[in-house]
């Protein structure tokens, strides 16, 4: 299948999205991970800090921006976290044990939702 949607320069911004999904990335590990162009790969996550899509940690390297969090909540993507809470706290009470949901993120799992005993 072709990911190329006919936009180059938005086909390649997600190729910088979907290498930081692993977690942060230098340059360097930007430029390995998409294959694009040094001054390419800059200019982009350049461009996606500029719009909080993108971001730094402490030591510098690119990561996934508030941006996205903000966007994903109005998306309604929260929508399952609503639904959760009250699955995860009767489950919680029928087993006598805690109750956590997961999300994927990259090669890991990261707890969303939690009704702890």
């Amino acid at each position: 299948m072709d990911n190329s949607s006919g936009v180059g320069v938005l086909d390649k911004a997600v190729l910088v999205l979907n290498a930081l999904e692993a977690g942060p990335a230098s340059l360097a590990q930007l430029v390995q991970a998409t294959g694009l162009a040094r001054p390419t790969a800059h200019r982009l996550a350049v461009a996606l800090e500029h719009h909080r899509i993108v971001s730094r940690d402490t030591q510098g390297r690119f990561v996934l921006g508030p941006r996205l969090s903000e966007l994903s909540t109005a998306a309604g993507e929260d929508r399952l976290l609503a639904v959760a809470v009250p699955v995860l706290t009767q489950l919680r009470d029928l087993t006598g044990e805690s109750a956590q949901l997961y999300r994927r993120q990259g090669d890991e799992r990261v707890c969303v939702a939690a009704a702890e005993r």
